[in-house]
Parts: C-alpha cells; sequence; structure tokens
C-alpha cells in the first residue's frame, strides 16, 4: 500500500511539473483583435492614432474620412518628421507578445481586444516608423530600445506606465535595463520570468459584427461577391477571409466600405 500511494503521489507530481512547464496557451496574433472601429465612425484604432498625433491637419483617402492618407508626425523612436501615412506603424508600446508572456495570455477575450486597442492612454499605442517598429518586434528594453537616444528614457517610462496599468510583469533583465535609464526610485512592475506560453491556443468563436448578419463560410470568397459593407465585415470576422482586408487594417472591401 506504501508504495501504491508513492507511486501515485509520484504521478500526480509528474502532471504537475508538466502543466507547470506548459504555463500558458501559445500566442496568437488573432486573439488581440485590431484595429477595431469601437465607436462606429468609420475610423478604427489606427487612424484615430493617426488623427490624434499629426502636428498638421490630416488628409484622408477619400472624401468619407476614414482613412488618413497623410499628415505630420514627429516619430519618437527615430527623430524624423513622417507625412505619409503609409510609412507609419501604430506600435504597441509593449508589443501584443510581450504583454501576452508578461500576464495577458490568461485574459479574456474582451480584455486582450481592450489592450490591443487602448486609445485611452497615449502611451499605449503609438504612431512610429514602420522599419524601426518592425526591428522592435517583440523586444523588451534590455533587448531593443529606440535609435533616438534623446526619447529612450521617456520610451523606458511609457513602457513602465503601459505594463503597471494592465497589471503586466517584468523579467529580472527589463527590470535591470529600466533601472538603468531611470534609476531606483521608479516604481517598476512586479518581477516575474516570462511565462513558459507552450501549449496550444483554444479556438474561440469570432466575434460577430454589430448587424447580426450571418453567413455561410465558403459561399463567397471575393470582394467583387459582396453587396454590401455589412456583408463583407462579416465574412472576415466570421471566416477569416484575410484577403478581403489586404492592407491588414481591420477594413475589408474598401471599395464598398469607404
Amino acid at each position: 500500500m506504501r508504495y501504491l500511494i508513492l507511486s501515485l503521489l509520484l504521478v500526480v507530481l509528474s502532471t504537475s511539473v508538466l502543466a507547470d512547464s506548459t504555463g500558458c496557451p501559445k500566442y496568437d496574433r488573432k486573439s488581440y483583435r485590431h484595429w477595431i472601429d469601437e465607436d462606429h465612425d468609420c475610423q478604427n484604432a489606427r487612424h484615430e492614432v493617426l488623427i490624434e498625433e499629426s502636428l498638421s491637419k490630416v488628409t484622408y483617402k477619400t472624401g468619407r474620412g476614414c482613412k488618413v492618407l497623410s499628415g505630420s508626425w514627429e516619430d519618437p523612436y527615430s527623430g524624423k518628421t513622417i507625412t505619409d501615412s503609409t510609412k507609419l506603424d501604430i506600435d504597441h508600446m509593449v508589443p501584443l507578445k510581450e504583454a501576452h508572456e508578461s500576464g495577458a495570455a490568461n485574459w479574456s477575450r474582451e480584455r486582450k481586444r481592450a489592450y490591443a486597442n487602448d486609445l485611452d492612454d497615449p502611451d499605449t499605442l503609438i504612431a512610429v516608423d514602420r522599419r524601426l517598429n518592425r526591428q522592435k518586434g517583440a523586444k523588451d528594453p534590455a533587448e531593443w530600445l529606440p535609435n533616438n537616444e534623446a526619447y529612450q528614457k521617456e520610451y523606458a517610462k511609457a513602457w513602465v506606465t503601459v505594463k503597471l496599468k494592465w497589471g503586466l510583469t517584468a523579467d529580472q533583465r527589463e527590470l535591470a535595463a529600466l533601472r538603468e535609464l531611470l534609476g531606483d526610485q521608479v516604481k517598476l512592475p512586479l518581477e516575474e520570468p516570462e511565462m513558459n506560453c507552450t501549449s496550444a491556443v483554444l479556438t474561440s468563436q469570432p466575434a460577430l459584427p454589430t448587424s447580426g448578419i450571418t453567413v455561410v463560410c465558403g459561399s463567397k470568397r471575393y470582394c467583387r461577391q459582396m453587396r454590401t459593407c455589412e456583408e463583407a465585415r462579416a465574412f472576415l470576422n466570421q471566416c477569416e477571409l484575410s484577403r478581403l482586408d489586404g492592407d491588414k487594417d481591420g477594413v475589408p472591401c474598401e471599395a464598398l466600405c469607404d
């Protein structure tokens, strides 16, 4: 009996270790849905940021005023002025993958979406040089800092602000880099190793469009087959037809939806 109990304990411990090694759902960018148009004014979160941060009056691609074409943006990463919106990315100050591995992995779908489209805090989403943003990727301040040295301290402050607001943690190397930039007196995120997110992502149903349209996936595939913008949105959201959104800004079939 004693040996049977010991064997059972070993099985339980092994199972626990396996669960701990898995840690959390593997990162999937699609689970952080963006860019959304929460106030339904035809300007999604990307274009809201471009409008807010432009130092001059913006121009739009069409008369409806949904998508920003040009303006004047001071890119904090390079220190340069950019006037063409296509040369800008809207950067998540704390990248989605970094957030995922710092505690966001276990958030609800609604909280993940709120984080990915947070317009309430100017530190969360910023318009930056597209090339430098892609160079940054999912790196933290121990791995990457902006080329513009004059902005590096502000960058670290913004990083900390976002992590504290959303209750995200930071690993040891990340905290060391932040202390080097900001000093020891600044409140920093709680120290935790990055989560080991390796388990399979649970498939969740895409959110239905507000129009309530339900479509049959596979019945239509291309913008030329769509009759209305609402129908195109339904196929994009419910069937994940990425071809309908060629520029990846969340708006499908621009001829219908602009």
